[in-house]
């Protein structure tokens, strides 16, 4: 009949809520810091992390070899222009990755609880956890980084000096390869800063499971996770922040079908097993953050590290 509501209406709505809500704080995240880096790929692509190395060439004429020339601040006019080398190292990281998930609701647990506790809480809390696992992900890769502020042995730095020291040390970072980063975003634990916060009004924002402060203790981004250990920050420019999501429509052409983003970030489908009485939710992680050159990303330390 027209205007029935069918099941695969209710199912498909299903499906649609988590994965609105999944890329509602996506969203917010990206808007806020910036994050335009993203490709759909398929499974199994291989990521990598880069490192790149090399000076300007400011070098004299070698006496013993003019013909190598001369180069920057050292050159002689007429002479051959030397060649400032520099290269990319690639360092694979993994994979882009399906990870699958099923979670199972027996008809008894329905009708005890009510559909919205049986089902739809369990639904959201799975897709929390979802999201921590890309995040976690996320700050494995950010240990990476190569650029280091750290206090000199026997002295400590506050939490103040710490974000601040780290920032130069990106900044001498991106300057180092003539580069300009674009939005800096720090990430700091929790509990460092929540001793800061006691004492002050500062305005917060929740987003994709972190706290988010704009112009903290003198810096511009700040992101407060439990993901980061204590007397730890790292910082790293937005736009070297990749996001990778799998290509759902290649598996939907095979009959495996999954109500997904756009960007292929979170895959979820809904469905009945009448052999077990239950209702079924399938779920796929599928997002990947990477922050993809080591070099750009700083690790800065409130104690010195041995």
């Amino acid at each position: 009949r027209e205007n029935t509501i069918k099941k695969a209406d209710t199912v498909a709505a299903l499906d649609q809520e988590l994965i609105e809500n999944f890329r509602h704080e996506y969203d917010r995240l990206a808007e806020t810091l910036g994050l335009f880096n993203l490709d759909t790929v398929a499974a199994g692509t291989a990521l990598y992390q880069y490192a790149v190395a090399g000076e300007l060439d400011d070098s004299e004429p070698d006496a013993s070899a003019p013909e190598k020339g001369s180069s920057g601040t050292g050159y002689t006019e007429g002479d051959f222009i030397k060649r400032s080398h520099y290269t990319v190292t690639r360092n694979p990281i993994g994979d882009v990755e399906f990870v699958p998930y099923a979670k199972q609701t027996t008809a008894q647990a329905i009708l005890k609880g009510g559909f919205e506790n049986a089902v739809s809480r369990t639904d959201k809390k799975a897709v929390q956890q979802m999201r921590a696992a890309i995040m976690a992900k996320f700050f494995k890769f950010l240990a990476n980084g190569t650029t280091v502020a750290d206090p000199d042995e026997g002295t400590t730095w506050n939490l103040q000096q710490m974000l601040a020291f780290n920032e130069a040390a990106l900044l001498d970072a991106l300057e180092a390869n003539d580069d300009e980063g674009g939005t800096i975003v720090h990430f700091v634990n929790r509990q460092d800063a929540y001793g800061y916060l006691a004492d002050q009004t500062v305005s917060t924002q929740d987003m994709f499971g972190m706290t988010y402060i704009q112009n903290f203790l003198g810096v511009q981004n700040v992101m407060l996770t439990n993901k980061v250990n204590k007397g730890t920050c790292f910082a790293t420019p937005s736009d070297n922040i990749h996001v990778f999501g799998i290509d759902f429509g290649t598996l939907a052409d095979t009959g495996l079908a999954y109500e997904s983003d756009d960007l292929g970030l979170i895959g979820v489908a809904h469905s009945a097993s009448y052999d077990y009485a239950s209702a079924e939710t399938y779920l796929v992680r599928s997002a990947n953050f990477i922050p993809e050159v080591t070099d750009f990303i700083a690790k800065g330390f409130m104690a010195h590290q041995a």
